[in-house]
């Protein structure tokens, strides 16, 4: 079975008329949260300041935006430093069933290339965007197992070289030849490790997105020059990391006639998915009973083996966490936040927030009740009991997160959320521009050139 010729056969060969209306209308909804999610972090992560002052004092072409910055650069470190402002807020889009979070390893690269083409219209690049999630969420579901307990490779950086270089490689105009090269060039630079990408100290969790974007751009930039590489990357790519327990019929069975991003669903929330079913049962049971915070002597949340081997551990660190990035995997701190505050927004994971003593009070009292027969993964239903002063104790279960294809976000809500996260770019955008990219991006299939979306971030 040749995957990878496959693959790169199908991804050069699919165009715009051969999407769905309904493919079409979610990687526009894709794009626009997947835009809205990287503005924050221009103000409030420091490693992607630091990331974008490097870029800019590192000079070269002026070529490609950097989002919520302003001011261009070469194109693969536009790539880089746009790739690293996707997932510090832990708001971007989630395949649940598959730790997949493809527009963010899709959407910058996409971005930067376009730029450097030029007049790169909206339905190449929605095609573009469309093939990249439907590979993204198809290699995060090949691997047998669970990708973040079984190996010891991080998914997300593993995968998201090969969905960078496909959309790339898709808006250079790769030949089938050129497309198997750049995904043998990309499996040269796959790499990740999940322990040391979720130590509690890291910042690399937060900025992970900027390495497999920059390297994708690069891969298919070396491609279109004529660099060659295996032809067999895919098959290696689960030789090597994943020891062969794979299913490559994923790649076969329905390519190119069903789409995996009407898998993916978005966060209303801007933390960890697996604790947003707990978010959500928590918020109705304080909502519905009026509970005072001081008045609750114990939070117990029944966990499956996910959720009690991360957000749970190890439980003095997730009591306090020190990071920002952090406190966003420590289901302690974000139900210390759903009970003291009765919501969960961006502020309450700022670090001047972080110290927050109501907070960091009631997550002590927050403890994991483990059920091994509970569904693994962003997809473990919530299960809360609150225990109160009296002997008095109520409880409520959320089965599937708000946000998922079957429990689905309203476009109002995806753009309030987008207006949202504009608010808080480094570049000022007047409540003007942020309707007319909201305008752009869902009428993104009339737009001649993408510079019509890059002139209002540039």
């Amino acid at each position: 079975m040749e995957v990878t010729a496959t693959l790169a056969r199908k991804i050069v060969d699919t165009t715009y008329d051969s999407l769905s209306s309904q493919v079409l209308w979610e990687t526009k909804r894709h794009i626009l949260d997947t835009l809205g999610v990287m503005f924050p972090p221009t103000t409030l992560e420091r490693a992607c300041k630091v990331l974008a002052e490097i870029a800019v004092e590192g000079g070269g072409k002026t070529e490609s935006t950097l989002v919520g910055f302003g001011g261009k650069v070469p194109c693969w470190i536009a790539a880089f430093v746009n790739g690293s402002l996707c997932h510090p807020m832990d708001y971007d889009d989630i395949a649940d069933e598959f730790s997949s979070h493809p527009s963010a390893q899709t959407f910058p690269a996409a971005l930067a290339i376009a730029e450097r083409v030029g007049n790169v219209s909206g339905k190449e690049f929605l095609t573009a965007i469309a093939l990249g999630i439907d590979l993204n969420v198809r290699l995060s579901a090949s691997p047998r197992g669970s990708l973040m307990q079984d190996y010891p490779w991080f998914p997300i950086t593993i995968f998201s070289v090969f969905s960078s270089t496909a959309v790339a490689g898709k808006l250079l105009r790769l030949s089938h030849k050129q497309m198997v090269n750049a995904f043998g060039i990309a499996l040269d630079r796959a790499s990740g490790v999940t322990e040391s990408i979720a130590s509690p100290d890291s910042e690399i969790r937060a900025i992970r997105d900027g390495f497999g974007n920059r390297e994708g751009v690069l891969a298919a930039l070396m491609a279109k020059r004529g660099v060659t590489a295996c032809k067999d990357a895919i098959e290696k790519l689960f030789k090597v990391f994943y020891r062969n327990n794979n299913d490559f019929s994923l790649f076969t069975s329905d390519l190119g006639k069903e789409f995996w991003g009407l898998k993916v669903g978005f966060k209303p929330w801007p933390c960890c998915r697996v604790a947003h079913t707990y978010i959500k049962a928590g918020l109705d049971l304080a909502i519905r009973y009026d509970l005072n915070p001081e008045r609750i002597e114990e939070v117990i949340l029944t966990v499956g083996s996910f959720a009690r081997d991360i957000p749970f551990n190890p439980i003095e660190e997730k009591q306090k966490p020190k990071l920002s990035i952090s406190a966003k995997l420590s289901l302690p701190f974000i139900m210390g936040v759903v009970f003291t505050k009765r919501r969960v927004a961006i502020k309450d994971f700022l670090p001047e927030n972080l110290g927050d003593l109501e907070v960091l009070e009631l997550a002590k009292k927050v403890k994991p009740k483990f059920d091994p027969h509970l569904c693994e993964g962003a997809l473990e239903p919530g299960v809360v009991e609150v225990r109160i002063q009296g002997g008095e104790s109520y409880v409520n279960r959320e089965e599937l997160p708000y946000g998922h294809p079957r429990n689905p976000m309203s476009d109002e809500e995806l753009v309030a959320k987008f207006k949202d996260c504009t608010i808080y770019a480094k570049k000022a955008f007047s409540e003007e521009k942020v309707s007319q990219l909201v305008e752009r991006i869902f009428n993104l299939e009339t737009v001649k050139s993408l510079n019509e979306i890059t002139d209002l971030l540039a």
